[in-house]
C-alpha cells in the first residue's frame, strides 16, 4: 500500500516537473485613476489606434493626454451645466477626425480594430466639442502664446490636485 502511494507520488512529481508552466499573458491593466475613473492599457491602445487624442507618439504621452481629458471633463461636471453640444458641431468634429484618418471607408475597420462602437465614437466627439467650448470660454480672450501657457499652467494645477505626475 505504501509502495503504491510512493510510486503514485513519484509519478505525479515527475509529471508536474515535466509540464512547463504556462506563461501568463497580460490582457489589460489599470494604468491610472483620474477623478474616480480608470484608464486601462486597452484605453491607451484604443486612443492610439483611433488617434483620439493629439499625443499618440507613445503610451506614456497618450496616457497623459487621456488623464488631462478626464480632468477637464471632471472640471466641466463641477461647473454650471452647459447646454449639450449641437449635432452640427459633433458632425463637424467627426468629419474632421474622419479626414485625418484618410477616408470614410477606413472608419468601420478602424473602429473594429480599436474596439469602439459608432455610438461610443459619437459620445467621444460630443465630449471633444464640450471641451473645446469650455476651453474657449476659459482662455479664448488670450492670444495664442498666452493661451498656451495659461492652459499648461491650469492643467498642471489640475494634475497636481489629482496627484498625477507633472
Amino acid at each position: 500500500m505504501i509502495g503504491r502511494l510512493l510510486i503514485c507520488l513519484a509519478v505525479a512529481g515527475l509529471v508536474a516537473v515535466g509540464i512547463p508552466a504556462t506563461a501568463q499573458v497580460e490582457l489589460d491593466r489599470i494604468v491610472s485613476r483620474v477623478a474616480g475613473r480608470l484608464i486601462t492599457l486597452s484605453d491607451i491602445r484604443q486612443a492610439r489606434t483611433l488617434r483620439l487624442v493629439d499625443e499618440t507618439t507613445s503610451d506614456e504621452a497618450t496616457q497623459r493626454a487621456l488623464e488631462s481629458r478626464l480632468l477637464i471633463l471632471h472640471e466641466l461636471s463641477r461647473g454650471s451645466a452647459a447646454p449639450p453640444p449641437d449635432r452640427e458641431a459633433v458632425a463637424a468634429r467627426r468629419a474632421e477626425w474622419t479626414a485625418s484618418m484618410g477616408s470614410d471607408q477606413a472608419v468601420p475597420a478602424l473602429l473594429a480594430q480599436g474596439g469602439m462602437s459608432d455610438g461610443d465614437l459619437d459620445a467621444w466627439f460630443r465630449d471633444d466639442v464640450r471641451i473645446r467650448a469650455y476651453l474657449r470660454r476659459q482662455f479664448g480672450r488670450l492670444d495664442d502664446a498666452e493661451r498656451t501657457e495659461a492652459m499648461r499652467e491650469w492643467l498642471g494645477r489640475l494634475r497636481q490636485r489629482a496627484e498625477l505626475p507633472q
